[in-house]
């Protein structure tokens, strides 16, 4: 059987061997890490006691995105005496980092949403509902080479006395320029609150 045709290739250089089973070049054969995919049905080759499906990600179930780690969810808010603000902001980074932020509630954070070349993805954000409250600017509604940084960002403000609540729900969708392929999709709720004193 010809493994190529069963497994996802290791693009991240991380994946598992079995060491019996090499290559014509006696190179020992290397898929993606199952924990990047799915396992397939047991090919009767074993290594370590245990059927080397268990090792690689079935081919065509290899996802090297994720959404770095967010919550889903990312809450600010604000009180002021005259004024107050309240922003929350979320990038996927060219580096393959994420980072949010928010003034409470959400605090800030950052993770990894790819280990492969973020250069070869694009992303796509689409706002999916909203309340009449706030201003939602960044990277909106056209796929985006993910050659820099692409974020949104959720901001609501009010001043004497006045409160004000703005939401927004928005679909993340990155894919792979290669094959057109999505390999997230991913929807994210921004909520911002505001309270004015003065």
């Amino acid at each position: 059987m010809d493994f190529d045709d069963l497994f996802d290739q290791d693009i991240i250089g991380d994946g598992p061997v079995a060491g019996f089973l090499k290559r014509a070049d006696g190179s020992p054969l290397r898929y993606a890490h199952i924990q990047y995919g799915a396992k397939r049905a047991d090919v009767n080759r074993r290594s370590g006691g245990l059927d080397v499906s268990n090792k690689w990600a079935a081919k065509g179930t290899a996802s090297y995105v994720s959404d770095g780690g967010f919550g889903g969810r990312l809450h600010a808010s604000d009180v002021g005496a005259s004024s107050a603000k309240a922003t929350a902001t979320f990038s996927f980074n060219a580096n393959g980092t994420t980072a949010w932020k928010s003034e409470t509630n959400g605090g800030q954070g950052g993770g990894v949403w790819t280990r492969a070349q973020a250069g070869e993805y694009d992303i796509l954000f689409t706002q999916v509902a909203a309340n009449s409250e706030g201003f939602l600017q960044g990277t909106l509604n056209a796929w985006l080479a993910m050659t820099e940084n692409r974020w949104i960002a959720l901001t609501v403000s009010a001043s004497r006395g006045r409160q004000a609540t703005a939401t927004r729900t928005v679909r993340a969708q990155i894919r792979r320029r290669q094959d057109g392929r999505i390999w997230l999709d991913r929807t994210m709720e921004f909520y911002c609150t505001v309270a004015s004193d003065g």
